[in-house]
């Protein structure tokens, strides 16, 4: 083993051990990943997968840099394969006027086809050894640390809450250090579901004196729920203004209601609507924004967090995050994942 082998090790282990230091549950510290410590670190390993890739391709660079943009177009024709065909099924499941829009998804899934058929082919000609796929995944780990280290020089990522009135529009963001981005399009929640399993509670609170005494739970037979001897329907249960939950205030004295504990959320969704421009021309854009579903519009990432319930109406918790690096650090684990598969799995050569 090689005295800069052995330092590469010893550097990929240091940034193991900072990441896990990060990473633990009882004492880890998330500001450890943007540490001096970790930058260094994260910049000497970037460094020795660069030269690491140089070195094992000795003889064959041409053919690593060739393989490499053949292995991106492949994994291009693969994506266009999965989003246009995706696409053209749910066109085709509305069906109607939507079926030029299968015909034309289709095509372009197609393409996709075309490009994994021929890049494909000419990446398994060109990467015709398995040292070359080991170099290929040293520089895919560079590729991956150069993404991370761009985003955090450059990400902005920042928290936004939003009625879901379908009128207030989001169009720029101000951070709390002054800086202030202009998106360059709108946004708009126009509503918000949330879907809960078939486990409400119901419960009756006394009131004596202006003070809420016990409380007694209520259960529930169908469409009716039952208290001893009392029953009540539950459709008479109703909403009013300022109140979280449905209720039905019962006679006589002293004082009770009935109130009603929604089921456990199963599910939430916020439809929202973009504003923005194609290529010069309006475009109007209509998506539901799920938990960990998120949607992007030109350098912007939306996710949806949470949501809360005030006297207002719904309010949608959603993050907004524009990472520059995104794309390379996605790319670098694409290849570290392939390159290293192959790599595991080529036929070894023969020595002479």
């Amino acid at each position: 083993m090689t005295a800069l082998l052995k330092g590469g090790l010893m550097a990929l282990g240091a940034a193991c051990v900072l990441l896990l230091a990060g990473a633990f549950p009882l004492l880890g510290a998330p500001e450890v990943y943007r540490s001096g410590a970790m930058m260094l670190l994260g910049a000497l390993v970037v460094l020795l997968c660069v030269w690491g890739g140089w070195r094992l391709a000795s003889g064959r660079r041409g053919q690593l840099i060739f393989g490499l943009v053949f292995l991106f177009f492949t994994v291009t024709g693969l994506n266009m394969l999965f989003q246009y065909g995706s696409k053209a099924l749910e066109y085709a499941g509305i069906g109607g006027p939507m079926w030029a829009g299968f015909v034309g998804m289709g095509c372009v899934a197609l393409t996709g086809v075309l490009f994994m058929a021929v890049f494909g082919f000419l990446c398994y000609r060109v990467m015709n050894q398995r040292v070359l796929w080991l170099a290929g995944a040293h520089w895919a780990v560079a590729l991956l640390g150069i993404g991370a280290f761009v985003d955090a020089a450059y990400e902005v990522r920042m928290p936004i809450t939003m009625p879901a009135d379908g009128k207030t529009e989001l169009t720029e963001l101000f951070l709390d250090d002054g800086r202030h981005f202009p998106l360059g399009f709108r946004l708009r929640v126009d509503d918000f579901t949330v879907q809960r399993y078939d486990d409400a509670t119901y419960t009756i609170y006394t009131f004596e004196n202006g003070r809420p005494g016990p409380a007694q739970p209520v259960e529930r037979r169908g469409d009716m729920l039952h208290l001893g001897a009392e029953s009540w329907p539950v459709s008479a249960l109703k909403q009013a203004p300022g109140m979280p939950h449905p209720f039905l205030m019962l006679p006589g004295n002293p004082a009770r209601v009935l109130v009603q504990r929604p089921g456990t959320v199963r599910d939430y969704c916020a439809h929202i609507t973009i504003f923005t421009d194609h290529r010069g021309r309006p475009e109007l854009r209509k998506e539901e924004l799920r938990v960990n579903t998120p949607t992007a519009c030109k350098d912007w990432r939306f996710s949806l967090s949470s949501y809360r319930q005030s006297a207002e109406g719904t309010e949608v918790l959603l993050q907004a995050r524009r990472a520059p690096g995104r794309f390379a650090a996605l790319a670098g684990m694409v290849g570290i994942i392939i390159c290293t598969a192959v790599w595991c799995w080529w036929r070894k050569e023969e020595q002479a």
